[in-house]
C-alpha cells in the first residue's frame, strides 16, 4: 500500500472510530422526551376510541370451528385478557361467480349476500330498466357472523364497521369481483348499478341492524379504490378500482340517500375511502364533489404507503371530519440481524408510533390480526409452523390441532392495546414514543421503542402535567425470541418518578410501557 493510501486509510478508520465512539456516548446519555397534555389529538374531541383489526378474512376462515372462535376472542377481544381490541370491520361480501375458480388461498374467497335470479336457461333475469334481480340469503357469512357474534357478547360495546371490497359480480363490467379488466379496469362498478349497489349496502346495513340487533358505528363503501391493485380472476381477494372520483361522489351520495330510506343513516357515519394511502386518502378527498364531502363523516385511510400524515391531519381537522388509521400490515423489520425475533415487532410498533402521532387518528386497525393457517388445504398451509421472521398478522390458526399459536407481534401489540385505553387521550411525546393520558383518572402511559443494540436512557419530562398520579411507574416489556424471551413481563421494578421526571432504562431490542396510575 502507498504511503498516501496509507495515510488516508489511517485517517478514515480514526473518523469512522470517533464515530462510533460517540454514538455510544450519546446512547449513554439520556434523551428527555416531553410529554404534553395540553398537545392531543383534535378529532372525536380528544378522546381515543381504540384499537381494532378486520374480520376478514380470518373470520371467515375459522368461524366454522367454535373453538378456534372462542380462542380468538378470548385472545383479540377479550377485555379483561388479551389484547382487549374493541373495534372490528365486517366484511359485506360481494361474492363472486360462482363458477370462477381463481382465488386460491383458504380464506379470502368471500360468500356474497345478494344472489341473482336466474331463468331455466341459466340467464340472469333482469327488470324492465334492465337490472338484474337479485334477493338475499343471509345464512351465507355464517363463518365470520359466528366470530363477530360472539366477540359481541364478550364485548356488547364494541365498535363494528362495515366495509366492502367489491359490489357483487353482476354489478361490475368484468362480471367478477375480484377487479376489472380491458377498458374498465379502472371502473368495474357499471354506472347503472351505482344506487343498486347503495341499496345492497344499506339493505346489509338494516339487516344487521334490525334483524340481528348490532349496533353499527360506520360504512365504508370502498377499500383502496385508487390504488390500481385490483384486476379480474386475482387469485388473491376481492377488490375494485373507482378510480374515477365522480364515480365515488356518486357512491357516497346515493349511499347516504339508500340509507336514509331504509330508515338506517341515523347513528351511523359514512366513512371513505380507505384508501391504500395517506397521500391518495387526501388527494381523493378533495377531489370528492361538495354533495359527497357533506355526505362523509370521518376520512379513514391506510398507511402502507405515502408520507404527507400532518396534511392527513390537517385535512381531516379542516373539513371538521373524524379521522381513523384503518388498515395497515408488513413484513418490515428493524435492529438488523441482531434483533432477532424482535425485529419484526419492532418495526410494527414503530408503525403505530409513527401512524398516531403524526395523524393523531382516534383509531388505529390492523389488517388483519391473523393471516396464516396451518391445514391440509395445500402444501404452504401444511408448512406454516413457524412463529420466528417477518410475517403479517399475530400468529398462526392451526384448523389441525385446533391451536391459535401467538407470535412475538402479538405481545408488541399488546404493549399498545393493554394500557392505552379507549377513552384516553393521545399526547405529544416523540417519534420512538406514543404517550396518553386519562383526564379523569390522572393515569399516565408511555410506550417507548429501543431498535438499537445498546441500553437507552430516556428522561420523560412530566412538568406540564398540574398532577402526578402516583409516586412510580409500573413497567411492562416484550423483548428477546420467541420462545425464551419476555411477553408482558411484569416482573420489573416499578420506576420512580422524582420532580415530575421519570428517568429509564430500555432493554436493547425491546418494547416497554411504563404506567403511571
Amino acid at each position: 500500500m502507498k504511503k498516501s493510501s496509507l495515510r488516508r486509510f489511517l485517517v478514515l478508520a480514526a473518523a469512522m472510530l470517533c464515530t462510533v465512539l460517540s454514538a455510544q456516548s450519546n446512547s449513554r446519555t439520556p434523551a428527555v422526551v416531553a410529554l404534553d397534555p395540553a398537545k392531543g389529538s383534535p378529532f372525536n374531541d380528544g378522546v381515543f376510541e381504540g384499537w381494532g383489526t378486520s374480520l376478514c378474512w380470518w373470520a371467515n376462515r375459522v368461524g366454522y370451528s367454535d373453538k378456534l372462535t372462542d380462542l380468538a376472542v378470548d385472545a383479540f377481544f377479550d377485555q379483561t385478557k388479551g389484547l382487549k381490541l374493541n373495534i372490528v370491520r365486517y366484511n359485506i361480501g360481494g361474492g363472486d361467480d360462482p363458477s370462477h375458480r381463481h382465488i386460491t388461498r383458504s380464506d379470502s374467497n368471500m360468500p356474497g349476500f345478494a344472489q341473482p335470479v336466474r331463468s331455466a336457461d341459466g340467464a340472469f333475469e333482469v327488470d324492465d330498466d334492465g337490472i338484474v334481480i337479485y334477493q338475499y340469503d343471509w345464512e351465507r357469512d355464517k363463518n365470520q357472523m359466528n366470530v363477530l357474534t360472539k366477540l359481541l357478547k364478550r364485548n356488547p360495546d364494541a365498535l363494528v364497521e362495515v366495509f366492502s371490497n367489491s359490489p357483487p359480480y353482476f354489478m361490475t363490467w368484468s362480471g367478477c369481483s375480484s377487479g376489472g379488466a380491458g377498458v374498465h379496469k379502472d371502473n368495474n362498478l357499471r354506472p347503472e348499478y351505482v344506487p343498486v349497489f347503495a341499496v345492497f349496502l344499506a339493505d346489509v346495513v338494516k339487516h344487521l341492524r334490525e334483524d340481528l340487533h348490532i349496533k353499527l358505528n360506520s360504512i365504508d363503501p370502498f377499500n383502496e379504490p385508487s390504488s390500481g391493485f385490483w384486476g379480474a380472476y386475482s387469485n388473491k381477494q376481492e377488490g375494485c378500482d373507482f378510480k374515477d372520483n365522480r364515480l365515488k361522489s356518486r357512491v357516497i351520495t346515493e349511499l347516504d340517500k339508500a340509507l336514509r330510506y331504509r330508515g338506517v343513516r341515523d347513528g351511523i357515519l359514512i366513512a371513505a375511502a380507505d384508501e391504500t394511502s395517506m397521500d391518495l386518502a387526501i388527494d381523493t378527498y378533495r377531489a370528492l364533489s361538495p354533495e359527497a364531502k357533506k355526505a362523509v363523516d370521518r376520512i379513514n385511510t391506510h398507511s402502507y404507503s405515502g408520507s404527507r400524515r400532518a396534511e392527513m391531519q390537517a385535512l381531516a381537522k379542516a373539513e371538521k371530519k373524524h379521522l381513523w388509521m384503518s388498515e395497515v400490515d408488513g413484513t418490515g423489520t428493524l435492529g438488523g440481524q441482531a434483533a432477532g425475533d424482535m425485529g419484526s415487532p419492532l418495526w410494527f410498533a414503530e408503525r403505530i408510533i409513527t401512524d398516531i402521532n403524526g395523524m393523531m387518528p382516534s383509531a388505529w386497525v390492523i389488517w388483519l390480526v391473523v393471516d396464516r393457517h396451518r391445514s391440509d388445504f395445500n402444501r404452504m398451509e401444511r408448512n406454516n409452523t413457524s412463529l420466528r421472521g417477518a410475517y403479517w398478522g399475530t400468529g398462526i390458526f392451526d384448523h389441525i390441532e385446533e391451536k391459535l399459536l401467538l407470535g412475538k407481534r402479538y405481545y408488541a401489540f399488546g404493549q399498545f392495546t393493554r394500557y392505552i385505553r379507549p377513552g384516553d387521550r393521545i399526547i405529544a411525546s416523540s417519534p420512538s414514543t406514543l404517550a396518553a393520558y386519562n383526564r379523569e383518572s390522572g393515569k399516565i402511559v408511555v410506550v417507548a421503542v429501543n431498535s438499537t443494540a445498546n441500553e437507552r436512557p430516556v428522561t420523560f419530562d412530566l412538568a406540564a402535567f398540574d398532577r402526578i398520579p402516583a409516586a412510580s411507574a409500573k413497567v411492562i416489556r416484550t423483548s428477546g425470541p420467541v420462545n425464551a424471551g419476555e411477553n408482558w413481563n411484569e416482573d420489573i421494578p416499578a420506576v420512580p418518578v422524582r420532580d415530575k421526571k421519570l428517568s429509564v432504562q430500555l432493554a436493547p431490542f425491546s418494547i416497554t410501557t411504563f404506567v403511571i396510575e
